[in-house]
């Protein structure tokens, strides 16, 4: 593998300085001051300023650039430096919205994330400069020692792992940079408690490691991970805040290193077996294989502070593939900056978000300059070992909490989680086609009113076996948000799901069921609904060829194109097959206006991310009035990483039991079966092997004629 230098980050970088000036604004009568997006005293507005002042300081440092170009950048950086240390709330001004920042459990989470930048440009602060830094450090430390404390917990508000890496390591860093200070001893001994209580599993409550005096269990109050490193955070199964734990153990791990100053070992406690997970969570290519889904703007904020986490694994571990990973992302970075086209990161894909926020817009723009930043500072500073990665291994791995499996096998990659961002979610993709993963409501159906509304899940259980997994749940739809003074935002759905991953290695079997529990009006639904981004990363056209169907789509396409196939099968660019099993009488591809990938919310406007194609068995585009005990949703379908699909068909089964029957790509035949009843009628038995059953589903393995 080419060797990765600095100058590969640089020259990602330098583009972007032609937009800067966009974003670059000077406080009145303040020349000496610049503050970068909105200038507010909000935490985002005070981390992108942090996150542009420490990517042009580590320009500034740069020894290819000359001199002059240097000199100008380094002035940018220190006045937006300023700017932030003089509207902190031990400074002398206030922001653009009339207050100071500071002294809250995120407000050193920008200076967590710049420490870098400090460093690059250290030797240029002026003796008011490093006062005015060591006040407001000792204020934050401060805040942290005696007023905030610490908690943790493995869901809900209480589950702070990166919130708790991000304080101990300012906490740590205070200690190690002023040892002389009062309070360094309990800065020190806060921070123990922090890092401890970031990477928490529930077996750290019994561990006899002894950490800064103690046993680990001493300094424990909850898990934030599950015990097989599983994260409920923000209310989901959720890979990108691993990444940003990662990351911010990273940004500690080499600031100690540069500085000669020795980490402790909580610093890495747990971080070796986390690693391990979220590199398994990880398409060659670098993108996160984000099995439970996101809830903001794709391939974005967590997504870039995936760099750190990479040098961390490739310094700490001499781990190639976090190299390889960062190689490839860096050409992702590159097509989508070319994609822009005018130095910008995202200012073409994500046009919508920054049309209608500025505040949010230039906070994702400035992350990733920051990002690249590590890697052009960190790189110039320290020598990695560079290697090829070895072959890739099976993986599977499931987590009951979130109702999710996954399995990388056979050059696939299969997934189901049904505590998702944005609901349950299934994947079945080639495992080096990162390019056809979409999770929001992937292969579940779609109930969609005219107002906001959300499928909350509900029980589910999951079964590995052998080579594959079985899961079945129910997600009830919520209208969130209604328009009439006075209506309540009450459930109008109940949807029934199981998901089989066959141990072909290759195939899925979906059957869904939904029936309507209270009369609403849905906007739009849809059976099947498996996305295929249609979006840059893909060159925004993909090749569906069917029975008597052939076609090549372009992405995005402006207004709504739906597509009748009239075939029961369709293959995506060769690679991925579905066959509709029964629902429908043929696939339909629908391509809508907009892109409707976005981000999670409850009001306002969609904010848009990316654009996909979407395969459905059954949908409905127009308004009508749905009324209880109708079946809005009854389908069964295959989804396989190869070029065609293998054969199946659905089984007659008496009243709400449903199965179907499958020949997978390796030949054999499998039978599928679920209750989507109240469980009166038994499942039926067959004369195979039966390779997993759990509550109102089976899977079975047929030899010979598929015959009960």
């Amino acid at each position: 593998m080419k060797k990765i230098t600095a100058q590969a980050y640089t020259e990602l970088m330098l583009p972007w300085l032609n937009v800067l000036p966009d974003f670059l604004r000077t406080p009145p009568a303040c020349p000496e001051l610049a503050y970068y997006g909105t200038g507010e005293s909000a935490h985002w507005p005070v981390q992108s300023n942090c996150n542009v002042f420490a990517a042009l300081a580590v320009l500034s440092d740069d020894p290819f650039l000359p001199e002059t170009r240097r000199a100008e950048l380094r002035s940018t950086a220190l006045r937006l430096l300023r700017y932030s240390l003089s509207t902190h709330l031990t400074g002398d001004r206030t922001a653009t919205d009339g207050k100071q920042w500071g002294r809250h459990w995120i407000s050193v989470l920008g200076l967590e994330r710049m420490a870098h930048g400090v460093n690059a440009i250290r030797e240029h602060l002026t003796a008011d400069d490093r006062e005015r830094f060591r006040r407001m450090v000792f204020a934050e430390a401060d805040f942290r020692l005696n007023e905030y404390q610490i908690v943790a917990g493995i869901s809900g508000a209480a589950n702070k792992p990166e919130s708790n890496i991000w304080n101990g390591g300012f906490l740590l860093r205070a200690a190690l940079d002023y040892p002389d200070a009062p309070d360094a001893p309990r800065w020190r001994e806060k921070a123990t408690a922090y890092l401890l209580n970031g990477i928490s599993h529930p077996s750290d409550a019994v561990d006899e490691t002894v950490f800064n005096g103690r046993p680990a269990h001493e300094w424990h109050i909850a898990p934030n991970f599950t015990e097989n490193y599983s994260l409920d955070h923000h209310g989901y199964l959720n890979v990108g805040y691993m990444v940003i734990c990662l990351s911010n153990l990273a940004m500690l791990h080499f600031n100690f290193k540069e500085r000669g100053q020795t980490a402790p070992p909580e610093l890495y406690r747990h971080l070796k077996e986390l690693w391990a997970l979220v590199k398994q969570l990880t398409f060659a290519d670098g993108r996160l294989l984000r099995i439970g889904g996101d809830t903001r703007s794709r391939y974005t904020y967590c997504q870039n502070y995936a760099v750190p986490a990479w040098l961390l694994a490739a310094d700490l571990f001499g781990d190639a593939d976090a190299e390889a990973f960062e190689a490839r992302w860096l050409e992702t970075i590159r097509k989508e900056a070319e994609y822009s086209g005018d130095g910008g990161f995202y200012s073409r894909r994500l046009a919508n978000i920054r049309d209608h926020s500025y505040y949010y817009y230039t906070r994702l723009e400035s992350d990733l300059f920051l990002c690249l930043s590590y890697g052009a500072y960190w790189r110039r500073k320290f020598t990695f070992a560079a290697g090829e990665p070895p072959a890739p291994a099976d993986f599977i791995w499931q987590d009951p909490f979130h109702g999710a499996a996954v399995q990388r096998k056979r050059g696939a990659v299969r997934s189901w989680v049904w505590h998702g961002g944005q609901g349950a979610a299934g994947l079945c993709v080639p495992a080096h086609r990162s390019d056809m993963a979409e999770w929001q409501r992937n292969l579940c159906g779609e109930l969609v009113t005219p107002t906001h509304q959300f499928p909350f899940f509900g029980p589910h259980e999951q079964q590995l076996f052998e080579a594959g997994f079985l899961s079945r749940g129910e997600s009830e739809w919520r209208q969130l948000a209604p328009l009439g003074e006075g209506e309540g935002e009450y459930p109008y759905a109940r949807q029934q799901t199981v998901c089989a991953a066959l141990p072909d290695g290759r195939t899925m079997l979906v059957l869904d069921f939904a029936e309507i529990t209270k009369e609403v009006t849905l906007r739009t639904v849809k059976g099947l609904n498996l996305k295929i981004p249609n979006d840059l990363f893909n060159g925004s056209a993909r090749r569906y060829q069917g029975d008597n169907f052939t076609a090549t789509l372009y992405g995005n396409p402006g207004a709504d194109d739906t597509r009748f196939t009239g075939s029961p099968r369709l293959s995506v660019d060769g690679e991925l097959s579905v066959l509709n099993l029964y629902g429908g009488a043929g696939l339909i591809i629908h391509r809508p206006a907009e892109p409707q990938i976005v981000i999670r919310k409850t009001a306002g406007p969609p904010l848009h991310s990316l654009y996909a194609d979407e395969i459905c068995n059954v949908l409905q585009t127009e308004p009508r009035r749905r009324m209880p005990s109708e079946i809005a949703l009854d389908g069964g379908a295959a989804v396989s990483v190869s070029a065609v699909p293998g054969q199946g068909s659905r089984l007659e089964l008496p009243g709400r039991l449903r199965g179907v029957e499958y020949r997978g790509t390796n030949g054999t035949r499998y039978i599928l079966t679920a209750d989507f009843g109240d469980g009166a009628n038994a499942l039926p038995e067959f004369k195979g092997r039966l390779l997993a059953k759990i509550r109102h589903a089976a899977l079975w393995e047929i030899q010979g004629r598929s015959t009960g």
